[in-house]
């Protein structure tokens, strides 16, 4: 992802090689995403397969479940004076399932299978810099994404526990193309093409409770199994270059097998109701430091083991913060969500990427008494650097979602 990637430092090659570090995860479903990800301990809809499993059992009816995203990112690119903007629009499939409450004698039996987009890798920069007897321009293209295949279960195992599992298979893309052009002269001028094509598939599962500790107040834990990905990558690049009217080209491809994998990862929620008033908040644990490849990674400069060791170097393990308000406005069948999220740089000192902030809202509403219609708005921005390069990134995430219960 860099036009000379010997230059790259440490952080950077690892930004560039592991899909965890990249994108942002917003999560999955309208309310959820609509209460900040501060949902572990509601998760009363298909997609709990995402966030808490053991809330699939508080789902009474059979529920289909369809959402359309629409997520737009702006990227504004700076170095010495030269800033650049940019945007890039997408539309995707956000998520489709169904849950299947079977009838018990008491408590409650659910199972569901669905598929949810948890995260996308869309950016589009332009690059450009003047200087006396020097210029260069430079564009990138990203478009990829994250999302998994849940089928889960939940239970009642109490009156007042429920517990659950999701076996998740996880499948995306992360198609990259990078070209730049630099002169000093008519007779001194070098171009350089970049691309990288990944296919990614893994699996891990995810075991939820959920207890009911009093009319008004939820408490939802999970943990959730490591993921090991499995990457397919093809690479190519051409570079050309003339040195005082002498030609030069050089071209060089391949193809990579390898697996990159995160340790367990755990979350802790809470929710409760003052009134029309619903309050949520959620704790995840992610240790990045614990992130390695099985098999050699894509590196010149680095094998399997240092590069481990750089991961280990580099990278920390952080806590997510979610925080989320809901407001059931009184007579109506509508409902006001609006949440915080506060994700943490993987890498210490902030180095290659800042902590990420992100702001949501939503609105919902039922419609005959069964078609639930939700739309969500989330608002993130972060920064990053890379190639000397300071990048101000913001996504904003449109989801509207429809739920019919029978």
């Amino acid at each position: 992802m860099l036009p000379n990637p010997s230059q790259a430092t440490i952080g950077e090659m690892l930004y560039n090689e592991i899909v965890f570090l990249r994108g942002i995860e917003l999560g999955a479903g309208g309310r959820g995403m609509a209460l900040g990800g501060a949902y572990r301990g509601i998760s009363d809809d298909l997609s709990a397969l995402y966030w808490n499993p053991a809330g699939l059992a508080s789902i009474r009816r059979i529920e289909v479940g369809l959402g359309i995203s629409q997520a737009l990112t702006q990227d504004e690119a700076q170095i010495s004076t030269e800033t650049v903007s940019n945007e890039l629009s997408r539309t995707r499939l956000n998520e489709v399932g169904l849950a299947f409450p079977f009838p018990t004698y008491r408590g409650s039996l659910v199972f569901a299978l669905g598929y949810h987009q948890v995260s996308n890798f869309d950016a589009f920069g332009t690059f450009t810099e003047e200087t006396e007897g020097y210029s260069f321009t430079g564009d990138e293209l990203e478009s990829g994404r994250l999302g998994l295949w849940s089928l889960g279960m939940a239970i009642d195992v109490s009156p007042m526990i429920s517990t659950g599992i999701s076996l998740r298979y996880w499948t995306g893309y992360d198609d990259y193309s990078w070209n730049s052009y630099s002169q000093e002269d008519s007779q001194t001028w070098s171009s350089f093409d970049q691309s990288l094509d990944l296919d990614l598939s893994g699996f891990n599962a995810m075991i939820g409770v959920l207890a009911r500790v009093s009319p008004w107040l939820r408490i939802g834990a999970t943990l959730e199994s490591p993921l090991k990905l499995s990457i397919d990558e093809d690479y190519a690049e051409i570079e050309e270059v003339s040195e005082g009217g002498v030609y030069e080209p050089n071209s060089f491809s391949a193809s990579y097998e390898y697996k990159v994998s995160r340790s367990w990862r755990g979350g802790l929620g809470a929710a409760g109701m003052i009134g029309p008033i619903g309050l949520s908040a959620d704790a995840v644990l992610n240790d990045w430091s614990q992130i390695n490849f099985s098999g050699e990674p894509p590196y010149e400069e680095l094998d399997r083991d240092q590069a481990n060791r750089e991961i280990t170097r580099y990278l920390q393990p952080t806590i997510d913060l979610h925080f989320g308000v809901e407001f059931w406005v009184p007579a109506s069948p509508m409902r006001l969500q609006a949440g915080y999220a506060w994700l943490p740089s993987p890498f210490e000192g902030d180095e290659v990427i800042s902590d990420k902030n992100v702001i949501t809202g939503g609105i919902s509403t039922i419609l005959d008494e069964s078609l639930l219609v939700q739309a969500s708005l989330s608002w993130a921005d972060w920064e990053r650097s890379i190639g000397g390069w300071g990048e101000d990134l913001q996504l904003t995430h449109l989801l509207l979602s429809l739920s019919y219960r029978f």
